[in-house]
């Protein structure tokens, strides 16, 4: 199920530390990052100017207030990735079907592009995101898993 000689190494303070990394911790690093990224309101990209005082006047700034929907589905894709090689045959399955996912990489201009609301990619990335759980439980892969803090 899991190989547990795959190693990754992050560098830290510019190679002067390293940190060694297994394929558990990746994973629990990620499903971290999908927890930060649902506490937030999903909303859209948008862009809000805020006016700033100037010497001369009055300038207008411009930030760009990113797309939480999509850094939700993004997260949950990036996870898809990370656990497939490890995935048993229900979650292959599943991916297959509802996330139309295959092994071998698809050329952008084979590809047919379907456009998906917003609201049901969401929907969609949760459901995927819990049946990537419900794996994690039928394969027993925390076993042996005391605690993670980072």
């Amino acid at each position: 199920m899991v190989n547990e000689d795959v190693e990754f190494r992050d560098e830290i303070d510019g190679g002067m530390q390293e940190q060694t990394l297994s394929i558990k911790e990746i994973v629990l690093r990620q499903i971290r990052k999908i927890g930060d990224i649902s506490c937030k309101e999903f909303t859209g990209g948008y862009w809000e100017k805020k006016p700033m005082r100037t010497s001369s006047g009055i300038m207008f700034s411009e930030v760009y207030h990113d797309d939480v929907r999509e850094a939700y589905c993004n997260a949950v894709d990036f996870l898809i990735d990370i656990v497939y090689p490890m995935g048993d045959d229900i979650l292959k399955n599943y991916l297959k079907d509802f996330e139309d996912f295959k092994e071998n990489i698809i050329k952008e201009d084979q590809k047919d592009e379907v456009k998906i609301e917003i609201g049901q990619k969401i929907k969609l990335k949760r459901q995927t995101f819990r049946q990537i759980n419900l794996m994690f439980d039928r394969t027993n892969i925390w076993k042996g898993v005391g605690s993670y803090n980072e």
